[in-house]
């Protein structure tokens, strides 16, 4: 037996002495692991016959030494040594315990050894690797770890793995492992058997030009994570997987290159959206002044502004759709356009929409008003079968199904024909398009005048759009003729208050107990539209009048008062 081992840690460094000689290694796992491989190698062996065996206790005893210089206090510290050596030395080459006694051995010799075994030949590990295909889930190269287990089993002792001993597929399964690593390998788990497999390379010139080509092709839009993940796996690999997961690599790549095309890295619902616009301090200077001051265009849907001439108002060069979509939206712009009385959604008109006609092909995107009226002389209505009358004035509730207001001028004849019509015992009319539930006079208030020509005008007026007739318990209506001041700067402190219906501050006082000064009327008007108290009806349209419907739910509008008063925005 030669002498047994000697370790000892001093200064973070580990020293084992072989064969007397002291060689150091570093104290952390893969100090080790050399330390232990390195003894391992130099416990001299026996031969019987042509079969070489290595001493089972001076192995155990080396692994022993370098993992508890200190000597193995707990059962569970000798099970660890156990594992470690019977793992070590498969690593070597060597299987596992057998016992040896004369005339094998000389009695002296006589005890538990391991017989060395054949290697398993590198390259030819090595060769299978090369032969791995690549995965259809992530981007790597695979191959199943029995394949190449049964490959080394048949080279180095001529049977297939499923008849190799459990000693036999340790051995194996070991240095087949080890130079696996070696070769940039790593083994997954995920089965029973496992797989080895190994991350392909990112060809990154074409995964940018493919990325490059997407988002040029959108134009400013969002794109959705899939796409983007698609043409990243094609460009870098060739093809794509079913897997959504990047490697760090590429999801470098694709970050650099939103960002580059001015997209957010960071994906929201399932896209990758463009940077929002960022006007520059000087556009939002007098920002509501300057979207007054555009030009208004005439459409078949009524007075817009174009939505190039709202950009280069606000200073912006270049914008995608998408991107305008956002700055309509934006608070500052959209307060502004409503405050002049602009939807903030685009609509797209084509050359035919525009009055006049407009010249070429492509369509334009445009700002509606938000009260569009019409004042069409010749509108008829024929509720009365062959007397028509005109209807100068028609605002529709188009939720509730109820005119607000409808004035009707005619011959007496046919206007009394047709009032009678409109109240008699028929519920529902069609009027202006749009159906209208009646129930005689017990909504409305009726007003009568007789024209100088002789004919004769009668108004027909819901009692929630009267400052007199109304209910404050209910919802009430503003008639709003679309109709605002002309901009000047005398009066820009007043800008909110520009396009509010002038009964607005007077029906919503009566309608709540909370002390409201006129002067507040630009702030609720704003609030209360944002809070959907107060809603445009029939999408804004009305032949002279628009209306408005109006919540007065006192507890709405004291959280509105409140709000205003904490934030100093209203003031007593």
């Amino acid at each position: 037996m030669t002498q047994p081992p000697i370790c000892s840690v001093d200064a973070g460094k580990l020293t084992l002495s072989i064969k007397g000689e002291p060689h150091t290694y570093s104290n952390d796992k893969a100090g080790k692991r050399q330390a232990i491989l390195d003894g391992l190698n130099a416990i001299p062996t026996i031969s019987v016959g042509q079969d070489t065996y290595l001493s089972s206790s001076e192995a155990l005893q080396l692994v022993a030494a370098v993992m508890y210089p200190e000597g193995i206090q707990t059962e569970a510290a000798y099970q660890t040594v156990c594992q470690v050596t019977n793992k070590a030395c498969n690593h070597i080459g060597y299987g596992g315990e057998v016992e040896l006694g004369p005339p094998a051995v000389a009695f002296a010799r006589r005890g538990v050894y391991r017989r060395q075994y054949p290697p398993v030949d590198a390259q030819l590990v090595r060769d299978q690797l090369n032969l791995a295909g690549t995965g259809s889930s992530f981007p790597r190269q695979e191959v199943a770890c029995t394949i190449l287990w049964n490959k080394a089993g048949l080279a180095t002792y001529g049977r297939h793995w499923s008849n190799m001993t459990a000693v036999e597929q340790s051995l194996i399964q070991t240095q087949v492992d080890a130079i696996v690593e070696q070769a940039g390998w790593e083994k997954e788990k995920t089965t029973a058997t496992g797989s080895y497999t190994k991350p392909l390379s990112v060809a990154e010139a074409p995964a940018r030009s493919r990325l490059d080509e997407l988002l040029r092709r959108e134009k400013g839009r969002p794109v959705l994570v899939s796409s983007v993940i698609y043409q990243a796996q094609l460009g870098a690999y060739g093809r794509g997987f079913y897997s959504n997961e990047l490697t760090p690599a590429l999801q470098t790549i694709v970050a650099e290159t939103l960002q580059a095309h001015g997209y957010r890295p960071t994906p929201q619902d399932g896209e990758y959206r463009p940077l929002p616009v960022t006007l520059a301090a000087e556009a939002e200077t007098n920002l509501q002044e300057k979207l007054a001051a555009l030009p208004p265009v005439m459409t078949e849907f009524g007075q817009a502004l174009l939505l190039r001439n709202v950009v280069d108002a606000l200073g912006v060069a270049s914008i995608s759709e998408w991107q305008a979509e956002q700055l309509v939206a934006d608070g500052r712009v959209s307060q502004a356009l409503r405050k002049v009385g602009y939807q903030r959604e685009l609509t797209w008109c084509q050359p035919y929409h525009f009055q006049p006609k407009h010249e070429g092909h492509d369509a334009r995107c445009v700002i509606l008003k938000e009260v569009r009226i019409k004042n069409d002389p010749t509108r008829k209505l024929s509720l009365a079968q062959g007397l028509a009358v005109l209807t100068p004035a028609l605002a529709i509730d188009d939720v509730e199904n109820n005119l607000v207001y409808l004035e009707m001028v005619g011959a007496k004849e046919s206007v009394k024909a047709n009032w009678a019509a409109l109240m008699g015992g028929n519920r529902v009319h069609w009027v202006g398009g749009k159906r209208i539930e009646m129930d005689g006079m017990k909504q409305h208030i009726k007003i009568q005048a007789t024209l100088p020509c002789g004919w004769v005008s009668q108004v027909l007026l819901h009692k929630q759009a009267s400052l007199k007739e109304m209910n404050p318990e209910q919802p009430f209506y503003l008639l709003d003729n679309g109709t605002a001041p002309a901009l000047s700067q005398d009066d820009s402190h007043r800008s909110a208050q520009w396009l509010i219906p002038p009964l607005f501050y007077p029906m919503l006082n009566k309608c709540l107990s909370l002390p409201l000064l006129p002067e507040w009327a630009g702030y609720l008007w704003e609030n209360g539209r944002e809070r959907n108290l107060i809603k445009l009806l029939d999408k804004g349209n009305g032949q002279e009048y628009a209306a408005w419907r109006v919540l007065p739910t006192p507890e709405n509008w004291q959280k509105v008062v409140q709000e205003g008063l904490q934030s100093q925005a209203l003031n007593f």
